[in-house]
C-alpha cells in the first residue's frame, strides 16, 4: 500500500475518498493501418510483441494470475490504476489497530485461498465477535437480547429454513451447470422474495435479514436468491459452520501480506498508478494504452477488473453489448464496511437490525483495547450514512446500547472509487442467466478473470478471485504455449 493512500486513513476519516475523482479529459489514442498492410503489419506485432500477456487489474486474481503466466514461461505485465495492489482489499492501521476496509475473512473451506495461506506460512488470527457472548437483534421495534441456547437454535432453524434450497440448486456450488435448471427456475426470485414465501419468528426475521443484506452488502430486495443461496452451500449448508467460514479468521499479518507474497514470488513486472484507457485487439496482437502512456503490446491481454468497470474501458473490437449491459446494470448498490471504536471495554458482541428505513447493519466486535472496543459493521445503504461521521455511525450504533460513545470510526467509500465502483459484487435477479455465462466468455485475444466472474466457487471473496486468476492463466498458457 503506498504511503499517501495509508495516510489518507489516518489523516482524514470524514473524506477517506474525498479525492477520488472519475479519470476525465483525456484524448484516447487512436491508430489505423492500411488495409493493403494489415496482415504484415500484424505478424510484425505479434513477433514484437512487448510481453506474451498483460493483466489489466492488479488485485488477488490479477496478481495470482501474473505469477503463474510468468512461472509457466510467459512474460507478464501487471497494469494497476491504484497506487497499490491488492484490488478490493485494503488494510491499514486505525487508533492503534490492524483493519481491513475491504475483503477480510478466510478459513479451510475455502480451497483457494487457504493453499495459498499454507504456500506461504501465513499466520491466522480470530475475530472476537464472530463467537459472541451476547447477540443484540432487532426487528422493526422488537427488540431481542439473546443469550440462551434455545434462542440460538431458533435462529438456526430460521437460517435453515431461509436456506432449504441450496442443496438441490447448488449441489456443486463450483459447478453451477450441474442444477442449471434449478437455477433458472428461481433467478427471478430475490432475496426478499423468499422471505414471502416462508414464515419466519420475528427473531428468525431479524437474524435472516441482516445476515443476507451483509452478505450482499445491498438490499433484500436488490440481490438474488440464487446467488445467496450459493455461499450456503459452500458453508456445507450449515448454520453452525457460517459464522467461521464468513468472519472469523484473518490474515494475522493482513491480506497486502499474502497479495505481496504472491507478487513476489511472481517476478513479473507492475506498473503502479496506470489505469487502463483503451483495449484494441489487431489480429494476433492486442495494444493496451494507458490514461496518458504509450501503448503496449502482447499476445493476449487478462481482465481482472471488477466488471462495474468494464464500460469505462473503450475496446476495440467492442465488447460484446451483453458484458457492457451487465457492467452498467447487473449489479446492484453496494452498501459499505465501517468501524467504530466505542468507549469501554464491551466483550464480545454481536449486534443487528433489520425492517427499519435506516439503521440496518451488521456490526461484532472486531479487537479490544485497553479502555475500548473495536466494531466492525456492514449497512447494506451507503448513501444512508456517512460512516466517517462519528454522531452519525453512533446514532445507529445506540440502538443497540443507548450509552455508547464513539470515538471515532473509519471506511472507505468504495462505491465512490472509479476502479471499484462499489464493495464485492452480487448478482441482481436474473443476472445468473442473463450475464452469468457471457461475463465469464473469451472474446478473441481478451480473457475475463476477478473475482466476481465464472465458476470459481467462492466467486465475491479472496478465495475467488485467487481460484479464478489461477484457472485463466492455465487456459492462456495452454493456448499461448501450444
Amino acid at each position: 500500500m503506498g504511503e499517501r493512500e495509508r495516510s489518507s486513513v489516518r489523516l482524514s476519516r470524514r473524506q477517506l475518498l474525498g479525492a477520488a475523482t472519475t479519470v476525465a479529459g483525456a484524448s484516447l489514442w487512436s491508430k489505423t493501418i492500411s488495409a493493403a498492410a494489415a496482415d504484415e503489419s500484424t505478424r510484425k506485432l505479434v513477433t514484437r510483441a512487448d510481453y506474451d500477456v498483460i493483466v489489466v487489474g492488479g488485485g488477488f486474481s490479477g496478481v495470482t494470475a501474473a505469477r503463474d503466466l510468468q512461472k509457466n514461461g510467459l512474460r507478464t505485465l501487471v497494469l494497476e490504476a491504484k497506487g497499490r495492489i491488492g484490488g478490493r482489499t485494503f488494510d491499514t492501521q486505525f487508533r492503534g489497530h490492524h483493519i481491513e476496509l475491504g475483503g477480510t475473512w478466510v478459513h479451510w473451506v475455502q480451497p483457494a485461498v487457504w493453499a495459498e495461506i499454507l504456500r506461504y506460512g501465513m499466520e491466522i488470527e480470530e475475530t472476537p465477535g464472530a463467537v459472541p457472548d451476547q447477540l443484540v437483534a432487532i426487528d422493526g421495534e422488537k427488540r431481542f437480547t439473546v443469550r440462551s441456547a434455545a434462542q440460538m437454535d431458533e435462529i438456526n432453524r430460521g437460517l435453515q429454513q431461509y436456506f432449504d434450497e441450496s442443496a438441490a440448486v447448488w449441489e456443486r456450488p463450483y459447478d453451477s451447470g450441474y442444477r442449471w435448471k434449478e437455477i433458472v427456475a428461481r433467478d427471478a426470485m430475490s432475496t426478499a422474495d423468499r422471505l414471502k414465501a416462508i414464515k419466519l419468528t420475528p427473531l428468525q426475521h431479524a437474524f435472516v435479514v441482516a445476515a443476507v443484506e451483509a452478505q450482499s452488502n445491498c438490499p433484500i430486495e436488490q440481490t438474488s436468491y440464487v446467488d445467496m443461496l450459493r455461499w450456503w452451500a459452500l458453508c456445507l449448508n450449515s448454520p453452525l459452520i457460517a459464522p467461521d467460514a464468513l468472519a472469523r479468521f484473518k490474515l494475522s499479518a493482513g491480506t497486502g501480506s499474502l497479495v505481496q507474497k504472491i507478487a513476489a514470488d511472481g517476478k513479473s513486472e507492475v506498473r503502479l498508478s496506470t489505469p487502463v484507457r483503451r483495449i484494441e485487439q489487431q489480429g494476433g496482437a492486442v495494444l493496451v494504452t494507458p490514461l496518458g502512456g504509450k501503448s503496449v503490446s502482447a499476445r493476449a491481454v487478462l481482465l481482472a477488473v471488477p466488471p462495474r468497470v468494464l464500460k469505462d474501458i473503450e475496446f476495440m473490437p467492442a465488447l460484446s453489448a451483453m458484458k457492457v449491459e451487465a457492467s452498467r446494470n447487473g449489479f446492484p448498490s453496494s452498501g459499505i464496511k465501517l468501524y467504530a471504536e466505542v468507549k469501554g471495554r464491551l466483550g464480545k458482541q454481536q449486534w443487528l437490525s433489520s425492517g427499519k428505513k435506516q439503521g440496518n447493519g451488521l456490526f461484532w466486535t472486531y479487537a479490544q483495547g485497553e479502555n475500548s472496543t473495536l466494531m466492525v459493521g456492514f449497512c447494506p445503504r451507503a448513501e444512508e450514512l456517512d460512516a466517517n461521521d462519528e454522531e452519525a455511525v453512533q446514532g445507529v450504533l445506540r440502538q443497540f446500547e443507548p450509552s455508547v460513545e464513539v470515538l471515532a470510526c473509519t471506511s472507505y467509500a468504495w462505491h465512490r472509487d472509479p476502479f471499484a465502483q462499489g464493495t464485492y459484487t452480487g448478482m441482481r435477479p436474473g443476472g445468473m442467466t442473463r450475464y452469468f455465462t457471457e461475463l465469464a466468455r473469451p472474446e478473441g485475444q481478451i480473457w475475463m478473470a476477478g473475482g466476481d466472474i465464472g465458476d470459481n466457487s467462492w466467486r465475491g471473496f479472496i478465495d475467488g478471485a485467487i481460484a479464478r486468476g489461477s484457472r485463466i492463466a492455465r487456459e492462456i498458457s495452454e493456448t499461448l504455449l501450444t
